[in-house]
């Protein structure tokens, strides 16, 4: 027996270590998730403008006869969110939201009674709050932060929280890291928060606060755009128009499937941002903006502008609300943005945000127009501006096809690809989101193995196995019921051969990740499938997911490694040629 030479403290405590139960890997990974996730949440709020309000974090409540906590809360002037955090699997997600439902609905229901309780309770909160605001100037909100997706018919029965999802979540992360304060209108909006009622150093907005620019605008016969369309060009503060302005940006929370803009570039803000600091010179070139419907040019005299009736350019008063998020950003945000305000504002560049005028194209769309109208037309002037750019990216000219061309080929093969993102054998592999990284990306799959496949015409093409009453008129573009129906056909088809594929090879090889050997989802791999798809219709043979998995038996032996970058057409004639032809 060996002797114990340590002394008898220290063996107690080695003892009490040994006491401690060691975490495995997949218990380490699941808490590096929910720390991870945590710090995203409470990074984004403070760049916004919030402070965490700690004393009220997990603190045990009796509210309504209702036992509860919220995992966090944060302040900002008048306004308090209150925030629950879970990093469970989406099939825990509904138990545990089953499970607030009681203590969320009682909070919504009498909010100044909850605010009025938790203050009673907690004197640190109390404190935090003072009495800057009378307490019917309070606006809570209960933010549910999920890590996960989970099943949205959840969100019609636990209707009380604003639902800020992970894709949600990476996009307000990088708006309000990047621009950090001249976020929070945005956010404010995102959580149904009326910004006019919020306060700003105590202080709430007058409610007549429009603010009258001299501009000038063009005739009806000048602009080149649509009748009724009026454009004017304005000298604006860009403090004004931070309070104002907002982009439709992809990614974005925004219900438009036509927002095309690009996420806002944290190293263009800021070198954009050194150069004012440096040289405290304005940009000359313009910003091209939409004004609200409701902005009426006028002239000297106070009375409205006809544009119909203007022979020439013309000196106008515009007039612009203060409501935040009114002024539609198409070009020039990053100029804009370059004066953000944050919580450790430089004195230089707040300076320049209320000095330096920004001049300002906007269009003010005639009364009653569509959105979708409006957004088709801020598209075709977006793709004017920046299409010939040399560094104008292949996605951003795909993205806007998808609104100006919406029967084209690559319209088309966006949508499908959409689709198979959001379910099936390619659910979680294709780059869905700006944040997403190591996933196929949808640029080449449109342009080389979806475009040609779901082309509106050819013997080699989806569309020859499609049937529908109205198919011969969706190559004119007249049709958009039965394109939808070709989309979901499109991508059901493109579903059964994939699965069949996957079905003849091992399970750990389905993925994009490139540490794993052999891996089959790679962008040339599955250009490749696309294209014995093609070969498959072109010579009658049949999208039939028995048939498919028995002619693919042995394709987990096909030497993928042999094939790279463009040489999908090659693969995919040996594919075709060992699998399918007889």
């Amino acid at each position: 027996m060996a002797v114990n030479t340590q002394k008898p403290g220290r063996t107690k405590q080695k003892k009490a270590k040994k006491l401690k139960s060691k975490l495995t890997p997949e218990q380490r990974k699941i808490q590096k998730v929910k720390a991870d996730h945590i710090r995203t949440a409470r990074a984004t709020l403070r760049n916004a403008g919030f402070d965490r309000a700690p004393e009220i974090a997990e603190l045990q409540i009796n509210f309504g006869g209702q036992d509860g906590e919220f995992d966090d809360a944060f302040v900002y002037q008048n306004v308090i969110l209150l925030v629950e955090y879970t990093t469970s699997q989406p099939s825990d997600v509904t138990g545990h939201l089953k499970n607030k439902k009681i203590i969320f609905s009682k909070v919504e229901s009498d909010p100044d009674g909850f605010i009025a309780y938790l203050r009673e309770k907690s004197p640190d909160f109390d404190k935090r709050l003072g009495n800057r605001f009378h307490y019917k100037k309070f606006i809570t909100r209960i933010i549910y932060c999920s890590r996960y997706d989970f099943d949205a018919g959840v969100k019609n029965t636990v209707d009380e929280p604003i639902y800020l999802d992970f894709p949600l979540l990476k996009y307000f992360e990088k708006i309000c890291g990047t621009i950090k304060m001249s976020a929070l209108p945005e956010f404010l909006e995102f959580a149904n928060i009326d910004p006019t009622k919020v306060a700003k150093d105590g202080i709430f907005p007058k409610n007549s606060t429009d603010i009258k620019y001299d501009g000038s605008i063009l005739p009806d016969s000048a602009s080149g755009f649509p009748p009724g369309y009026k454009v004017v060009s304005f000298y604006a503060d860009a403090a004004s128009l931070l309070q104002r302005a907002y982009v439709l940006r992809r990614n974005g929370w925004r219900s438009s499937f036509q927002a095309y803009q690009r996420m806002v570039q944290p190293t263009k803000i800021e070198q954009i941002r050194r150069k004012l600091k440096s040289d405290g010179q304005v940009f000359v070139n313009n910003l091209i903006a939409t004004l609200p419907s409701d902005v009426h040019p006028v002239n000297d005299e106070g009375k409205t502008v006809d544009i119909k009736l203007l022979e020439e350019t013309a000196p106008v008063k515009i007039s612009l609300p203060l409501r935040p998020n009114s002024i539609g950003l198409i070009d020039g945000q990053h100029r804009l943005f370059s004066y953000y305000e944050s919580r450790e504002d430089d004195k230089h560049i707040a300076k320049l945000r209320n000095e330096q005028n920004l001049l300002v194209t906007g269009i003010i769309y005639p009364d009653g127009t569509p959105q979708e109208i409006a957004e088709r037309f801020e598209a075709t002037l977006f793709l004017a501006i920046n299409s010939n750019q040399t560094n104008a990216p292949p996605a951003l000219k795909q993205e806007i096809e998808v609104i100006l061309k919406p029967y084209s080929p690559t319209a088309i093969g966006k949508q499908v690809l959409q689709r198979l993102a959001a379910s099936g054998p390619l659910h979680g592999h294709v780059e869905a989101y700006f944040f997403d990284k190591g996933k196929l990306k949808t640029t080449s799959i449109v342009s080389y193995g979806l475009g040609p496949l779901i082309k509106l015409g050819g013997n080699d093409s989806l569309f020859t196995l499609f049937s529908h009453p109205q198919k011969a008129e969706i190559a004119s573009g007249r049709a958009p019921a039965a394109l939808a129906e070709y989309i979901k056909f499109s991508a059901s088809q493109i579903e059964i051969f994939l699965n069949a594929v996957k079905a003849n090879v091992p399970n750990e090889r389905w993925t994009t990740e490139a540490q794993v050997k052999n891996r089959v989802l790679t962008v040339t791999y599955v250009n490749s499938f696309l294209i014995v798809m093609r070969r498959i219709i072109e010579n009658r043979g049949a999208i039939d997911f028995l048939i498919l998995k028995n002619k693919l038996e042995g394709i987990h032996e096909f030497d993928f490694s042999a094939f790279h970058s463009s040489q999908y057409g090659r693969m995919a004639g040996e594919i075709y040629d060992k699998h399918f032809h007889t």
